[in-house]
């Protein structure tokens, strides 16, 4: 209702403002930022960036503005202009040192061919022609160097990314500057914010160590979402659509335009369901983001929340490699094929809710300093039942006495000790975290000056029951006796201070100097049945410093070197989880056999990276190079082994070395037809590391690693492709190419040397198509566009990932071909 009121009331003009931005000598300028203001108020109403061609588009409201147009090696422009019906202009910006700030969103970002940092920049309008009911990381792995998984296989539930070959957990993943990786877990569960890209302004892809300023440090990069779905305008919309596997979408989404001068709302809803590739792999969302954004003088407010219940059928075992391309049987009687789900007999599912809530506030005292500062909020419950049959009884904590079982037998699975039982075990989740992350920034002539900070508060409890069981006791199964084997209260909390500095010293250069101060620190309490209690703080400094030659010009290059500090994940120290089958905190002894809590096992990892690159533009080409040494002691790479949730364990390799070239190319063939590609070629080997393998026989034995490939890291990867634009019509194509990756650290081959198909992930190639139609404002059908996607044109059956598994490599396949049709429809 309410949100009814304030559509109909909004602004209805919305004349377009257009221009070309350039230099003197009339050379169109990219990345000029432009900002509309409104009477003397120093937060901009409007802002957009110039493209390739120096040019852009806004829609904006009637009325007088001054325009402020900022690029760096040239004086600002600053004049009054009158928008009242739709507006051309060319505007033309001479050289000097003066430079401003960029556009709010940009301000934790790298800038085109200004700052030295090795980035890839996703815009909305490539966002939105890409496949929409995929889940991010299938989208963002048509950037350069980067490549991910699904388990559900086509893209929906649980999706994991690689940068570098570097697994998500290793990458700082941040939305509007807030992080998102979880503090004890550091991992990015993507599934818990599904349909964000229908909110997102853009993302910027940061590759290389210290690439983030706080959050988790990025050894492998960083990913900087945006998210500025506010409009000027009144904008309402229905879409729906359907595919393959019953893949089903409907999404309301409503921007009031601007109210009073002053606010604008905007809400977003979606139901997305479906019964996913796999066996067993469904998914049921829904998903919102609401927002309100009031404008002030000089004051910004934007208070937001998004997230979603969601429910979905568990799939985080994979298959054996030979099933990918046939049915094979499985030792106990049954079959494996490709869709083949091991959670399927047991019917596992999972239960999850994780809200974000967020106030953002900039605040402009003068055109030259700005304060930003986030307060967020994130809670996450949840949980997690599946078969626990694989549990012994002493895990369960079963009573002696039950069926007269030996202290031996009391430590097999059940499925051995006792086969006619049956488990349905809960893991449940329950844990918050809130934050506040201040930015101040001030801007010189030559040189810009920016401090920041972060203050964040981690609690969590995880604890784990028999919900449901045949077989077993009735005092030790279900929520009346909430009889549980393992109950855990985790803490972290982070605080963290940065400075940089980026200074014009010449026309020609720019240098840039980053440093981080870093201090965080896990707690195990409360747990309650083994009684492990201790806390690991860690002070990390993380300095960069790097400079660019010839910024913003067609031809530039820079240099840069970064060193950083990343702690290990809290299960690394101690998985309460896993406390009932023997697992001890894993930490140094003393001499009385006591823990040694300031000598954890697993120590923090340290990395020198050292970055060059260059880039090369004209209107009708990019073309960008860069090379890459990174430099490890005691890189946290897997180790042999997964947790209960199929996760790999890790461990310190004592030396490793990650070296590379990137390559990225896009030109505009003919008007309208561009085409693009990347390319990536690295060689990341063990230097020193010395495993400690558990063998058939269940005995360990010493391997020396040296030399070897590092578990999950491609030699090579790319994309290429083409995009087509002609009135309504978009098409786009495209191939997603990756190389060999080995499933653990000894280069496909076994313990005693021997290679082995099925230590490997094959080459595959990945083609997908996305065609598009908008209808023209003079058709009866304006305001409609349709969308077909085709996934896996060409139905290969390949696997994209595969890790040590329970007793053998497990793989996780890609779907076959698959289609998905939808229609969106814009009301007003």
């Amino acid at each position: 209702m309410l949100l009814s009121v304030l559509v109909c009331s909004a602004f209805l003009l919305s004349p377009p403002l257009s221009g070309v931005v350039q230099s003197s000598t009339g050379e169109p300028l990219e990345g000029a930022t432009v900002q509309l203001f409104v009477d003397d108020s120093a937060i901009p109403r409007y802002s957009t960036v110039t493209d390739q061609s120096g040019s852009f588009e806004l829609e904006v409201a009637a009325g007088d503005y001054t325009v402020e147009i900022r690029f760096l090696g040239y004086t600002t422009l600053r004049q009054p202009l009158e928008v009242n019906a739709a507006v051309q202009r060319t505007f033309v910006l001479e050289e000097g040192l003066l430079y401003g700030g960029e556009v709010v969103a940009e301000a934790r970002r790298a800038r085109e061919q200004l700052t030295p940092l090795t980035h890839s920049n996703i815009t909305a309008r490539e966002l939105a022609v890409l496949p929409s009911m995929q889940d991010l990381p299938a989208a963002l792995a048509r950037s350069v160097s980067m490549t991910h998984y699904s388990e559900n296989g086509n893209d929906l539930g649980y999706t994991y990314l690689r940068l570098r070959g570097f697994g998500q957990r290793r990458v700082a993943v941040s939305i509007n500057g807030i992080p998102q990786n979880d503090p004890e877990e550091h991992n990015v569960f993507w599934i818990n914010f599904f349909d964000l890209q229908g909110s997102i302004q853009d993302i910027q892809v940061q590759r290389g160590a210290g690439a983030a300023a706080y959050g988790s440090t990025g050894i492998g990069g960083a990913i900087n979402i945006v998210t500025d779905p506010y409009r000027p305008v009144t904008d309402v919309r229905l879409e729906t659509g359907y595919g393959t596997y019953d893949t089903q979408r409907y999404t309301f989404q409503a921007n009031t335009g601007l109210l009073g001068g002053r606010y604008a709302a905007y809400a977003r809803v979606s139901r997305l369901t479906s019964e996913g590739y796999r066996d067993w792999s469904w998914s049921e969302f829904w998903r919102y983001f609401v927002g309100i954004r009031r404008y002030g003088q000089r004051h910004t407010f934007t208070l937001q929340s998004y997230g979603g219940p969601q429910k979905d059928g568990l799939a985080y075992v994979g298959i054996p490699k030979e099933a990918n391309t046939q049915t094979v049987e499985d030792g106990f009687g049954g079959t494996v094929n490709r869709r083949y789900n091991f959670s399927e007999a047991t019917r596992d599912v999972e239960r999850f809710h994780q809200p974000h809530v967020e106030l953002l506030h900039t605040f402009s005292p003068s055109p030259n300093r700005t304060f930003e500062q986030a307060i967020f909020w994130i809670k996450g419950i949840g949980e997690f039942d599946f078969g626990g049959t694989f549990r012994s009884a002493d895990y369960l904590r079963l009573p002696a006495e039950w069926r007269g079982l030996d202290q031996a037998q009391r430590q097999d699975p059940l499925f051995i000790s006792a086969p006619d039982a049956t488990v349905l075990f809960r893991a449940a989740l329950d844990q918050w975290q809130t934050g506040w992350m201040p930015r101040y920034q001030i801007v010189r002539p030559g040189s810009e000056t920016t401090f920041g900070g972060e203050l964040r508060v981690h609690r969590s409890l995880r604890w784990g029951r028999v919900e449901e069981s045949a077989g077993l006791p009735a005092e030790v199964v279900g929520a009346e006796n909430d009889y549980r084997v393992y109950s855990v209260r985790g803490e972290k909390t982070v605080g963290s201070l940065y400075a940089s500095h980026l200074m014009r010293p010449h026309r020609r250069l720019a240098i840039q100097a980053d440093m981080q101060l870093t201090w965080r620190q896990y707690r195990i309490v409360e747990e309650e049945f083994f009684g492990n209690s201790f806390r690991v703080p860690y002070l990390f400094v993380n300095p960069r410093v790097g400079m660019t030659l010839n910024p913003e010009q067609p031809l530039s290059a820079y240099v840069s070197i970064s060193y950083a500090n990343r702690e290990p994940r809290m299960k690394s120290l101690y998985d309460g989880e896993e406390a009932g089958a023997g697992f001890m905190p894993q930490f140094e002894r003393n001499s009385d056999g006591s823990f040694d809590y300031d000598s954890p096992v697993v120590k923090p990892e340290r990395l020198t990276d050292l970055e060059i690159g260059g880039q090369l533009e004209s209107q009708a080409l990019r073309l960008r190079m860069s090379a890459y040494w990174m430099e490890f002691r005691d890189e946290i790479v897997p180790s042999g082994g997964l947790d209960q949730f199929g996760v790999p364990r890790t461990g310190n390799a004592d030396r490793t070395r990650h070296i590379g070239v990137e390559i990225e190319a896009a030109a505009r063939i003919l008007p309208g037809l561009n085409a693009f590609a990347n390319a990536t070629f690295s060689r990341n080997r063990i230097v020193e590391f010395v495993e400690y393998v558990i063998q058939p026989d269940f005995s360990v034995a010493p391997i020396d690693r040296a030399g070897n490939p590092i578990a999950g890291f491609p030699a090579r990867s790319g994309n290429l492709g083409v995009t087509y634009e002609y009135a309504g019509l978009t098409f786009r194509a495209d191939a997603r190419l990756a190389g060999v990756q080995y499933v653990d650290n000894g280069g496909g081959r076994t313990a005693d040397g021997v290679e082995q198909d099925n230590l490997k992930v094959d080459p595959y190639t990945l083609v997908s198509t996305t065609v598009q139609w908008e209808f023209s404002d003079r058709s009866v059908l304006s305001g409609l566009m349709l969308s077909l996607d085709v996934n896996n044109v060409l139905d290969s059956k390949m696997l994209l990932y595969g890790n040590a598994g329970f007793g053998a490599p497990q793989f996780f396949p890609a779907a076959t071909r698959h289609v998905f049709l939808r229609a969106q429809y814009r009301l007003w």
